[in-house]
């Protein structure tokens, strides 16, 4: 062969074995294209998963917690905080760090971080320190314990119930340059389903609100004195179950009118309210009826019943006289049962009215 041949197959063998590399290159970026691929696939069904856990829980609180357990599924991170709008501003905190759940309110502040995820201001910044000091903020480190480092990476979203924007969701790393473009899109992604969540929480509360309340006083309604009633009877302390109705509450109706006989029932709610403001419950049974659980022995119930109505006849009222109430009071006793209970204070108000007596004291018999 000629040199020049040979030459040629020299090149030719070089020309062949030129590619290698570039296939071995090709391979390695496939490879981590593949890997990256199931990674994130691996994320969106932990994202689904979440979401089922969410979708499960109809009351708030359950919620928020299972959304603290759930997000370590999403981001491998020691921290994670859920702080929620209080109404008269400021911030409820709920904050999962080392395995340990605590709750802390946190003050109106103008600016911080929290305040700048709500403005669209902040959403990742992976060495937080520097930020801090850039920007002249004062953070506040919630739930602060000497033992665990500094948050150095943190992302935050907001939360929103309809158009309304009721917290930040944020997770945190005591690593500098912990998180990516990708975290956050994922977190972004986690915010929206937790506040769709948060939002048939919020509708499930009202629904449930709206069925234990009587829309004319604001009170709970007989449904909910069953659970009280029940609560108390296994409790083993002295309680006090007081019905009462207002005496002739028919002719304050056909003399006055409807409208007049419901800002009576309005305002014998209020006094009720008052009785119980410290201890206690109350609840309206349905039309001028209504009922006082109250967590005392027969003979305080009694004196505080006593007050309760002078100060009914102290009230200013819309009719000319003020409404009389018969009441009646009976101490549980052991085995008591809830029908029981109800039907001795009910019979006990009913003697209470044919003798024309506000208050029947049982405890004087």
């Amino acid at each position: 062969m000629s040199p020049a041949g040979r030459a040629g197959a020299a090149a030719g063998g070089a020309g062949v074995q030129g590619p290698g590399p570039r296939r071995a290159t090709i391979r390695r970026k496939v490879t981590t294209s593949t890997a990256d691929a199931q990674r994130q696939i691996a994320r969106y069904r932990s994202l689904v998963q979440v979401t089922a856990a969410l979708a499960r829980h109809a009351r708030t609180p359950d919620l928020l917690r299972t959304m603290h357990a759930q997000v370590q599924a999403l981001f491998a991170t020691p921290v994670t905080l859920l702080a929620r709008r209080l109404p008269g501003g400021g911030w409820h905190c709920l904050t999962l760090e080392s395995d340990s759940l605590d709750e802390q309110n946190l003050p109106p502040r103008t600016d911080g971080l929290l305040e700048r995820v709500l403005s669209g201001q902040l959403r990742l910044q992976n060495d937080l320190r520097a930020y801090v000091a850039r920007e002249g903020l004062k953070v506040v480190r919630v739930h602060f314990r000497h033992d665990l480092p500094h948050t150095l990476s943190w992302m935050g979203v907001p939360l929103h119930v309809g158009d309304e924007e009721v917290g930040v969701l944020s997770v945190q790393s005591y690593d500098l340059d912990a998180f990516t473009d990708e975290d956050l899109e994922f977190l972004e992604l986690l915010g929206v389903h937790l506040s769709i969540a948060l939002e048939n929480a919020a509708l499930h509360e009202q629904v449930q609100r709206e069925a234990n309340t009587d829309p004319l006083t604001g009170l709970p309604n007989r449904r909910t004195l069953t659970g009280r009633v029940q609560d108390a009877l296994g409790s083993g302390q002295p309680h006090t179950l007081a019905v009462m109705d207002v005496q002739d509450f028919k002719s304050i109706n056909d003399g006055h009118g409807h409208p007049v006989g419901d800002e009576v029932l309005i305002g014998v709610a209020s006094l009720l309210g008052d009785l119980v403001r410290t201890a206690g419950f109350v609840c309206r049974l349905g039309g001028d009826e209504f009922a006082a659980l109250l967590p005392w022995p027969l003979t305080e119930s009694e004196a505080r019943l006593a007050d309760f109505l002078n100060r009914v006849a102290a009230f200013s009222w819309p009719v000319p006289q003020a409404p009389r109430l018969n009441v009646g009071a009976v101490a549980a006793w052991p085995g008591a049962t809830l029908s029981d209970w109800l039907r001795q204070a009910d019979a006990r108000m009913y003697s209470a009215k044919r003798q024309r007596v506000q208050l029947l004291r049982q405890s004087a018999d």
